[in-house]
């Protein structure tokens, strides 16, 4: 107990100081102009230190695409931001109620991320129009397109909508498949849900022992097809195959951890 509150005290001073950077960072970028073209490659940076502060360790498999492409990954928690940071410096696509968050909203605006109302037409047209821009102009965009986040393995079928900029843009698709672990208990502490408060679950976080996140970056689709349902649902596919797959594997490494040691020197004999 007395270890957990001082890992909490500990992370919480250190992610104070890290924030307070962020902010004299952001209003560099505001006050010296030549300095938003290296805003992605910032953000990004300052992510990977926020998830080292955090205790999130993060595993990658394959590579981002080179080039301009939209990024779809399943959507557990606010904590797959940091994990994609560590391995891309694509800009984010997060609901408008990110932007409400005390001091973190005005960061993650001045950082590139872009911001959409649920359920308002008009808002999703003005993010279909900043996307395609910033897509023709060679950026990487990470969206989640199941709409929310939830303590499962497998994701929800992905929503189309937002594939449609791909296709106007001409740029592929890259499915990413983002695993925290198959352990029903570890998932309902990383996952952030609708009703919970975003400093209440951060708190929680800060005392906990560090985290393992898997990153797996899948090969890219071509949007040429024009065929946005078809692209998310082999997106999904793609990466519910993926899940599937390390949830697999680490639940056949438990179960043969737990085996006896009588059993293991039967099946692997010297």
């Amino acid at each position: 107990m007395l270890q957990r509150e001082f890992r909490r005290l500990t992370r919480a001073a250190l992610l104070s100081l890290h924030i307070f950077a962020g902010v004299f960072l952001a209003l560099a970028v505001l006050l010296l102009p030549p300095l938003r073209r290296h805003v992605p490659g910032l953000a990004a940076g300052w992510l990977r230190r926020a998830a080292g502060i955090l205790g999130l360790r993060v595993l990658v498999h394959g590579r981002p695409s080179a080039g301009p492409c939209l990024l779809l990954a399943n959507h557990i928690s606010w904590l797959d931001i940091l994990v994609l940071a560590s391995a891309t410096d694509a800009c984010f696509v997060a609901k408008a109620e990110v932007s409400r968050w005390p001091l973190l909203g005005w960061l993650a605006e001045v950082g590139g991320t872009e911001f959409v109302r649920r359920g308002s037409h008009a808002s999703l047209q003005r993010l279909h129009a900043r996307m395609l821009k910033r897509l023709k102009a060679g950026e990487a965009i990470a969206a989640f397109p199941e709409g929310t986040s939830g303590p499962a393995v497998k994701p929800q079928r992905f929503r189309p909508r937002l594939l449609q900029v791909a296709v106007e843009a001409g740029v592929p698709v890259q499915p990413v498949a983002l695993y925290y672990g198959a352990a029903p208990e570890l998932l309902r502490r990383v996952a952030f849900v609708g009703d919970d408060s975003f400093v209440t679950h951060l708190w929680a976080l800060l005392g906990e022992e560090p985290v393992l996140a898997e990153a797996s970056f899948l090969p890219p689709l071509s949007s040429i097809s024009g065929d946005i349902r078809l692209l998310a649902d082999e997106s999904w596919r793609a990466v519910t195959h993926a899940l599937t797959r390390l949830e697999l594997f680490e639940l056949e490494s438990r179960h043969a951890a737990e085996l006896p040691s009588y059993v293991h020197e039967l099946t692997h004999p010297a």
